[in-house]
């Protein structure tokens, strides 16, 4: 959430209205930028990474912990 100091937006504001309206302070004055939603271009290459980590993500689901534990401890969240 954005903070407002000052009467509607007139004095200064900081941070984020919803995830694209941005509100900053430079050397030139206030600051507000709007991100575009960036578009998820798939390419063949892109595809083939996606499908090779779906088939790692499966069959490593499907180890037993003695299978995992072949692969130094990466079956367990570091904390």
């Amino acid at each position: 959430m954005a903070k407002i100091d000052g009467p509607l937006l007139s004095m200064a504001a900081s941070g984020s209205m919803g995830p694209r309206l941005t509100f900053s302070q430079r050397k030139s004055g206030q600051q507000v930028r709007f991100q575009r939603a960036q578009t998820d271009i798939v390419t063949s290459a892109r595809a083939t990474q996606r499908d090779y980590f779906k088939s790692a993500a499966g069959w490593w689901s499907e180890m037993t912990a003695a299978e995992k534990s072949g692969f130094g401890g990466y079956d367990e969240r570091e904390a």
